[in-house]
């Protein structure tokens, strides 16, 4: 018994903002807006995305390899190391509920065991965040093309292309409707929905209703 108890302190403590996302008492069962997002942790999600992200760079990768260009994989794979252990953690990472668990890992459906380097943002990005972020994902997507393009891997540069705009329809349909991350820019969860999920969430009401956020 004095073992379950402390097991469950453990988990709580592991919850500093009181978020449910965290909280191992939520009454998800119950919750209005359980089938509407995607707010506790679940394997399954984190192996689709990852599928789905990565497998639209491979044709990339080896149209960059096919056309005489393998040496520039090494600025690309430097890019990947600062755009997703440094750069979007703190933009976008950072401002998300999965983010706000104890610890310095980061536990969520995405960027799954990265480090956590910054403390937890429960308030929305910031405009420059925002900005910042799709001028870091349109690197990060455009970086290959000029390569495949001089190595005249023109069929591996459709595919690539074709990918990217599979990706970015895919997330918008199944991942971004139901994303906690509500103000990353792709983001496009319902208002009522956010709403909702501020009102049960304390420390993120206030830091959104901080910055100017009116809840309905």
């Amino acid at each position: 018994m004095k073992g379950a108890l402390a097991a469950v302190k453990m988990r709580k403590e592991n919850n500093p903002y009181g978020l449910c996302t965290w909280d191992p008492d939520a009454d998800c069962a119950n919750c209005c807006d359980r089938n509407l997002l995607n707010c506790r942790m679940n394997y399954s999600d984190l192996i689709q995305f990852g599928l789905l992200t990565f497998s639209m760079f491979i044709p990339a990768v080896i149209g960059m390899v096919l056309g005489g260009y393998a040496i520039y994989l090494t600025g690309y794979a430097a890019f990947w190391v600062f755009f997703f252990g440094f750069f979007e953690i703190r933009i976008l990472c950072s401002h998300c509920p999965f983010y706000a668990e104890r610890g310095f890992i980061l536990h969520c459906l995405a960027n799954y065991g990265l480090p956590k380097f910054w403390r937890y943002h429960p308030e929305p990005m910031s405009l420059f965040e925002k900005v910042s972020l799709v001028i870091g994902i349109a690197i990060l997507f455009g970086y290959p093309l000029p390569f495949l393009i001089l190595g005249s891997q023109f069929v591996l540069l459709a595919l690539t292309c074709y990918a990217g705009v599979l990706w970015f329809f895919v997330m918008q349909k199944g991942v971004c409707s139901r994303c906690v991350n509500f103000s990353c820019p792709l983001n496009r969860v319902p208002k009522k929905v956010v709403d909702n999920y501020l009102r049960r969430n304390e420390v993120m009401r206030q830091a959104w209703e901080a910055k100017g956020y009116k809840l309905d």
